[in-house]
């Protein structure tokens, strides 16, 4: 997989395989542990990299571009996470291309790594259709180990990979990016337990064994038991954001929400009623917007005339208060004009 890789992407770029194969090599031999589904992630990323590396060199001044940046700058695209280089588009320059891997970066310093309950105030809870996200009798097998097995679990995929539902897919429900999920509320069950006691538990990937869990235990073997619990999530961009750890067993595992951050909700915006007046040549004027519907606050309001000559002084446009909004001015042409205040009105929506 790794040398082939590095002859796509030299393919790919025009580019010699010696600079091609400067990519990490954490990426290309971790190739033959991984599941169809990360290989198709990988491939992706793979593919991402030699369109923006061939994209970006297309200007004159990337073509000058030395043997040694080509190779930092692949090396930086590789190390970045999927969901940035998706983000990152295709840069039509050396130099653009260098400066969205350093945004990508700052923004990955900045809250990257960071739990969202630490870049939040507050979490909120998305309840969803309860789904089958594991079977390990289907994929997998018993979570085996001595004395403790430990296996972990990707929420970038669906239960198609472990056993699951292929309609079962967290991430759909947070902009489909995994790190969006701060934790997750599932129901775990024990099944078929080898050995009395059985016993499972489940954390945040990477965790420690003397790290807060959630806990399942069992009294004998050839039974099961179920029960619900909350598991936090790791959000350090690594692949795999919980784990579960046990005698050995086999667990079925059902999704039944999950904890994101709040998202921003637009402004909620109408037009309010329409008001109009008459204005004489010479005559100054002051017209109040009609009102907003029920609900509604004015937050603009728009001043407009009507007729053959659109001559208007405004003296005062804006908003006044919650309710009103007022236009003032003088005709300077030289007949009558329609005066028109359409007041735009909004709310934030209710839940």
């Amino acid at each position: 997989m790794k040398r082939m890789s590095a002859l796509v992407i030299a393919a790919a770029l025009g580019a010699s395989v010696t600079i091609a194969a400067a990519a990490p090599r954490s990426v290309a031999e971790r190739a033959d542990r991984i599941t169809p589904q990360q290989r198709t992630l990988l491939n992706e990323k793979l593919a991402l990299v030699a369109a923006i590396m061939r994209n970006a060199g297309t200007d004159r001044q990337s073509a000058q571009v030395d043997a040694t940046k080509q190779r930092w700058m692949m090396e930086s695209l590789y190390a970045l996470p999927l969901s940035e280089l998706r983000a990152i588009g295709m840069p039509g320059s050396y130099d653009q291309a260098a400066s969205a891997i350093a945004k990508a970066n700052v923004k990955i310093a900045r809250d990257g790594n960071a739990k969202l309950g630490e870049l939040n105030t507050e979490l909120v809870y998305i309840p969803i259709t309860p789904c089958r996200f594991i079977d390990t009798r289907n994929v997998g097998g018993r979570i085996t180990g001595t004395p403790i097995g430990t296996r972990s679990y990707d929420l970038d995929l669906t239960g198609a990979a472990y056993g699951g539902s292929a309609a079962c897919n967290p991430k759909a429900f947070v902009a489909n990016d995994a790190n969006n999920i701060g934790a997750i509320a599932i129901n775990l069950a024990i099944v078929d337990p080898a050995l009395a006691p059985g016993f499972m538990g489940a954390r945040p990937f990477g965790s420690t064994n003397t790290t807060s869990m959630v806990n399942w235990y069992e009294a004998g073997p050839t039974v099961q038991a179920s029960n619900a619990g909350i598991v936090t999530s790791d959000q350090t961009l690594v692949a795999d954001e919980i784990e579960f750890f046990g005698t050995t067993s086999h667990i079925v595992v059902d999704v039944l929400g999950m904890f994101s951050a709040p998202t921003s909700t637009a402004l909620d915006c109408v037009t309010g009623t329409l008001t109009t007046t008459n204005v004489t040549a010479g005559a100054t004027f002051s017209l109040d917007a009609g009102a907003c519907p029920a609900n509604y606050g004015i937050v603009s309001n728009s001043c407009q005339t009507l007729g053959a000559d659109l001559s208007i002084r405004l003296s005062e446009h804006g908003v006044i208060n919650a309710t009103t909004a007022n236009c003032t001015g003088v005709n300077t042409s030289g007949g009558t004009l329609t005066v028109t205040n359409t007041p735009w009105c909004c709310r934030l929506p209710g839940r």
